[in-house]
């Protein structure tokens, strides 16, 4: 059985390597820029990048810091409610509800990313297959996330408003 400071090591764990993989992507995009000619010479895509491939590179950009700060508020719930064992505590709605936001903006992004490869690379006829099933799941379990911080921060609220009337 795992113990609650490793249990938070893998958060941890999964947080700076989330943290390289956002950084390594950064400096990938800026090393090789936006060149549309260069880009389309590489691929050899069905049909021709043109400004697309700008709204792809900013919208993997927006996937790196989403990813970012889903592992960040993550890390936080556990610490909050693994490590310090506070399950009624506001701190814990409030990183429950930003990872949840985060989950349902890197679905999206996912979402967006699978429809740029499949028009440019004409690689997926049909969106509904597994991956964008799973593109889809990110952004229900941010959702969920949302919804149980709501009923947890209501929760709390109404604790405290017993408690104050004993």
């Amino acid at each position: 059985m795992f113990k609650k400071s490793s249990f938070k090591l893998i958060f941890d764990i999964l947080f700076f390597l989330v943290v390289m993989n956002a950084i390594a992507t950064l400096i990938v995009l800026l090393i090789n820029g936006f060149d549309i000619s260069l880009s389309n010479s590489i691929y050899k895509p069905k049909n021709e990048f043109s400004t697309a491939l700008f709204i792809g590179g900013i919208n993997e950009i927006i996937f790196s810091v989403a990813f970012v700060f889903v592992a960040y508020h993550l890390r936080k719930v556990a610490r909050v409610f693994v490590v310090n064992g506070e399950f009624k505590s506001f701190s814990l709605a409030r990183h429950l509800k930003c990872s949840g936001q985060f989950l349902v903006v890197t679905g999206i992004c996912l979402m967006i990313k699978k429809i740029f490869l499949t028009y440019h690379f004409e690689v997926i006829p049909h969106f509904f297959q597994s991956n964008s099933v799973i593109y889809l799941l990110l952004v229900v379990v941010g959702l969920s996330l949302i919804r149980l911080s709501k009923m947890l921060h209501l929760s709390i609220q109404a604790k405290q408003e017993h408690d104050l009337t004993i």
